[in-house]
């Protein structure tokens, strides 16, 4: 009986120790995460204080178990914060979470470039997708010394940007950025490389001529053979005279109507005053324009206007009187919806 007592004295506290132990264990891996949609994404801005962690992301709509994740964030030595996008999913637990956290396990994004007009509103838009500022994407797209290695400058950077999709990170640097463009523009006009050459046009020639084209239509079996128009003027030495040039230059894409006046604006870009190319692309064009360029449709039109059926397509000639004619027409047609500018 006495040696039952004094175990007692030890049995009893180290029990409840163990049950404690255990319960706490329970209860730890128990714990998860609560979202309000089956799957959402934490984001973790580039130096983010560890203190302040819990709180960004209880500020984006996750609860979760506070104690938990400190607890876990011991276990599993969570001291350094990894900025990052990191996928969390109902009912995930706050040990799986915290050890994505600890160790930078974020998850990519799908980042679809597609058109943007000026380099405003691309930095707009990838300031939308990605952690960097609008701000210091102008500051790098602005500075020629920093362009200078990836073969542009201020007024050529957007000619580095192919649309496409890509799998990227959400925090990655500005500079690295401009690395990955540069790498997949490489990969892309690689491919097109016999193409480019039996053109007789350099990348960055191409790329405008393309974003002309995209201002133009947006019917893609038309696109080769306005291609075709704009190069026959090119090689007669006449300007290119490309409305969407002119909008560029006034820097207003509203306006449905180019009218006399507007040809006289003041800009490299009026492809009415001056010959040759502007000074580069007025758009990011879609890859369905750039390969109308390189498969550019061989005829002799040197003219061609919309349609007065507003049907998107075009009226082609190399005659300048069917030209006038069908320019009356078309402007007959604007006329009769009150489309004045």
């Amino acid at each position: 009986m006495n040696y039952i007592r004094k175990n007692l004295i030890w049995i009893i506290p180290a029990t409840c120790v163990l049950v404690s132990i255990i319960i706490s264990v329970i209860y730890l891996l128990s714990a998860t995460v609560d979202t309000l949609e089956d799957k959402t994404y934490i984001y973790i801005y580039p130096n983010t204080e560890k203190s302040k962690v819990v709180k960004t992301i209880e500020s984006q709509n996750i609860i979760l178990n506070s104690f938990a994740f400190k607890t876990f964030s011991i276990v599993f030595g969570y001291d350094e914060v990894h900025s990052g996008r990191y996928e969390v999913t109902k009912g995930m637990s706050v040990g799986k979470l915290v050890f994505m956290l600890a160790k930078g396990r974020q998850t990519p994004l799908k980042l679809v470039l597609g058109k943007s007009r000026t380099k405003e509103d691309f930095a707009e838009k990838m300031s939308q997708e990605l952690a960097f500022k609008k701000e210091d994407l102008l500051i790098a797209m602005n500075d020629d010394k920093f362009l200078k290695s990836y073969g542009v400058d201020s007024n050529t950077v957007i000619s580095l940007f192919i649309p496409n999709t890509y799998e990227i990170y959400w925090d990655i640097s500005i500079k690295d950025f401009f690395k990955r463009m540069y790498k997949e523009q490489e990969k892309f006009w690689k491919k097109r490389e016999a193409k480019l050459k039996a053109t007789g046009y350099n990348k960055l020639q191409v790329l405008t001529i393309a974003s002309i084209i995209e201002e133009e239509t947006n019917q893609n079996s038309e696109k080769p053979r306005i291609a075709g128009v704009y190069i026959n003027r090119l090689q007669k030495g006449m300007p290119l005279q490309a409305d969407p040039t002119i909008k560029f230059a006034l820097g207003d894409f509203t306006i449905k109507r180019i009218t006399g006046d507007m040809l006289g604006v003041d800009s490299p870009y009026n492809t009415y005053r001056n010959l040759g190319f502007p000074p580069g692309p007025i758009c990011i064009p879609s890859i369905s324009s750039i390969d109308a360029v390189l498969n550019y449709e061989k005829h002799d039109f040197i003219f061609f206007c919309a349609k007065e059926d507003f049907s998107g397509f075009h009226n082609f000639t190399s005659d300048v009187k069917e030209h006038y004619a069908n320019a009356r027409r078309y402007q007959a047609a604007l006329d009769s919806i009150d489309i004045l500018e």
